[in-house]
């Protein structure tokens, strides 16, 4: 009875006691969990007090603070101390959080935002939180660097923000470290975890031609699978510029791209510019459409704007349509062609070329014959303003034959063909012919042999080696024909007679290697090629070399490449002439890389002491975060560089400062370009704080 009596008092005092739990956990709004050390429910207001360790979790979110109330009827969380706030990756935190639970618009005060995606950073007096990628900022802060105090940030009287969209601003102050350096009464900025649209970071400097300048890029993701970069150039000497570039991607099989540049050149008093496009379409799996334009408005543009598009000394640019179809043995190519001529002061007399018919058959086996037939037709039409014009058409068949004697020891070749030209012009040359046509007939023969022999050893981490000895002479022959009489297009409308006979040995040293887990690489080693010629008569074997009769040996040809390091490369070619004791032309070069951004290259090229140059670059990260480069092309004819590049590059967790040097002959450019990392980037943030390349495309319309 007692016992009875006992437990009817515990009831009663469990009911009369307020509604108070210890380390308990409690439902707040619809899929609410809430757990904390203590929490406190008053039934009167249906208010849920939490205390010590409060962690709230709904809808992919946590929450944790010092205290939290809930209120169930106006479904309002506020909650104190401490407080975080953790959906999707993104963090939120600050001294005091108002929520609305059905909505999720929510305040913070004294507030931080970390979005993972990007290192983006924000902070404010005030946050309003007005969507899931959507906050307002009072007395905001923006900045993709984790220091304490940033390297850099935007500071703003008021901050909106959107993830994948824009950050903007009224009042904004850029600042390095704490020290403010440019204002901006309105200033947006992207903010996205892809590509982003908005302005990238300006790149400025000074130039002798163009004078200081100031370059302001806008990066445009107009969709997944199309951009495009917009330019406002500023120059103090030559005037405002702008430039486009835009591509595209529509699917695997069809991209291509459009850009160009303008400016009213002041110095000039006149609008200058270029326009280039380019497209590749595939219509079917055999058949295919290539376009492609590159149109300056005078001889000299590139010469003084061609920085923008990277290609400043050139003869001629050309622009064309190619449509090409393929079969198994056969290949089809229609073409028009439009060519500006540099080097010409009226474009007038420049020849251009459409149509252009072609059509080339792969090599096929004669039915019953040991033979091959290659078979290659050309049909031009030539036209221009003055000068002569008209058609042309080249037809050359070939028959090839092989065969392998003394058990495969030694191979031969034969072939024999001719050019077929055919001709229809009008206003041309006196004494060159109206309606011609000529055959001039070639024939070629080759014996060559294989020598190989391998060894074991363990030379430069090599389990084997095998060296190959390649002997070869060949023969040529093109019947001399008189050819003055015909018309001049190109260089295929003259033909030289040769009749030589050509000796050549070339070696080839390659090794297999095992690594401890038992992968095997081939590799080759060392190439070295010799070849020299004796004509029996003729005119020329190639634009260097003449042919008469006390010079009937050719020049001594060497072709080498060396890799017996896999991060060193060597190349030398040189040509001898040993009736002047000379080099008549050669090309030395080397390449030596590190894998971990130090590298070195030089070329020395020479021919016939007419032409003499030597160009070399080294790329240096040994200083890192500091990266060093530097680049020139030096004319030893001229004795002078024909080009210095020289630039310095910082690199650091939220930003990156290149400043570099160019040095042509007429011509001093310095340009400094900054990346603030995560914002003034084409992508997403690289690593390492470098300036972003260009995203990839995805196909779609």
């Amino acid at each position: 009875m007692k016992q009875t009596i006992a437990y009817i008092l515990l009831l009663l005092l469990l009911l009369l006691a307020p509604a108070t739990l210890l380390a308990a956990e409690a439902p707040g709004a619809e899929g609410m969990v809430i757990k904390a050390d203590r929490m406190d429910h008053d039934a009167t207001d249906d208010l849920l007090t939490a205390t010590g360790k409060v962690e709230m979790t709904w809808q992919g979110m946590t929450v944790t603070s010092d205290r939290a109330t809930y209120n169930r009827q106006n479904k309002v969380l506020v909650a104190t101390g401490n407080v975080i706030m953790i959906k999707a990756g993104d963090t939120m935190w600050g001294d005091r959080l108002v929520m609305d639970t059905e909505t999720g618009r929510s305040e913070m005060e004294n507030g931080h935002i970390f979005m993972s995606s990007g290192n983006v950073r924000a902070a404010g007096k005030q946050i309003a939180r007005l969507g899931d990628d959507q906050y307002a900022l009072h007395q905001g802060e923006l900045t993709t660097c984790d220091a304490e105090v940033p390297s850099w940030k935007f500071g703003s009287s008021d901050l909106d923000v959107t993830v994948e969209d824009f950050a903007t601003g009224k009042n904004v102050v850029f600042y390095v470290k704490d020290i403010p350096v440019f204002y901006f009464p309105y200033l947006i900025l992207p903010v996205k975890r892809e590509r982003q649209s908005g302005l990238l970071f300006p790149s400025f400097g000074s130039s002798t031609k163009g004078g200081l300048f100031l370059d302001i890029p806008f990066y445009w993701a107009i969709s997944p699978s199309q951009e495009a970069t917009f330019n406002l150039d500023i120059q103090t000497k030559r005037g405002v510029g702008v430039g486009v570039d835009y591509r595209y991607l529509r699917s695997r099989s069809s991209e291509g791209s459009a850009g160009g540049y303008i400016i009213y050149d002041n110095n000039e008093r006149k609008v200058r510019g270029q326009l280039t496009q380019s497209h590749k379409e595939l219509l079917a799996d055999n058949l295919s459409l290539i376009t492609s334009v590159n149109i300056t408005s005078d001889r000299t543009f590139l010469q003084d704007y061609g920085e923008k598009s990277g290609e400043y000394n050139q003869q001629y640019t050309d622009s064309r349509i190619v449509l090409t179809k393929f079969w198994e043995h056969w290949l089809a190519s229609a073409q028009g062609i439009y060519t500006q001529d540099f080097y010409t002061n009226n474009t007038t007399s420049t020849l251009q070329r459409a149509p252009e018919l072609s059509l080339y058959g792969v090599r096929e086996k004669v039915p019953y014959l040991p033979l091959f037939l290659d078979l290659d037709l050309v049909a031009t039409n030539y036209y221009r303003e003055k000068g002569m014009q008209g058609q042309r058409a080249i037809l050359t068949p070939q028959l090839t034959g092989n065969q392998s004697l003394f058990n495969g020891r030694l191979n031969a070749q034969v072939s024999a063909g001719a050019q077929i030209r055919g001709y229809n012009v009008s206003e041309a040359q006196p004494g060159t012919k109206d309606q011609a046509a000529i055959i001039v007939p070639e024939l070629h023969a080759e014996l060559s042999s294989s020598f190989s022999q391998t060894f074991d050893g363990s030379l430069l981490g090599f389990s084997r080696l095998r060296h190959e000895l390649v002997p070869s002479i060949s023969y040529q022959y093109v019947v001399d024909q008189n050819q003055t009489s015909y018309p001049l297009f190109d260089e295929n409308d003259r033909l030289s007679h040769q009749n030589a006979v050509y000796f050549s040995l070339a070696s080839h040293l390659g090794g297999k290697i095992t690594s401890e887990a038992g992968a095997t690489e081939y590799r080759d080693l060392q190439t070295i090629r010799l070849r020299q010629g004796y004509s029996f008569s003729g005119e020329r074997p190639n634009l260097l070399e003449l042919v008469d009769d006390n010079r009937r040996w050719s020049n001594l040809a060497l072709e080498s490449e060396t890799m017996l390091l896999r991060n060193v490369r060597l190349l030398a070619d040189a040509t001898f002439n040993h009736y002047e004791k000379r080099i008549t032309s050669t090309a030395l070069g080397g390449e030596v890389s590190d894998g971990r951004g130090n590298n070195a290259s030089a070329t020395y090229r020479m021919s016939s002491h007419q032409v003499e140059y030597l160009e070399s670059r080294v790329e240096l990260a040994l200083l890192k975060p500091v990266y060093l480069s530097y680049s020139n092309r030096y004319s030893f004819d001229k004795k002078d560089f024909l080009e210095q590049v020289a630039s310095v590059e910082y690199r650091h967790q939220c930003w990156g400062i290149i400043v570099s040097y160019r040095e042509r002959p007429n011509e001093r450019v310095w340009t400094i370009n900054i990346n603030l990392g995560g914002l003034f980037t084409i992508g997403t943030s690289p690593s390492g704080g470098g300036v972003a390349g260009k995203p990839q495309l995805e196909t779609g319309s």
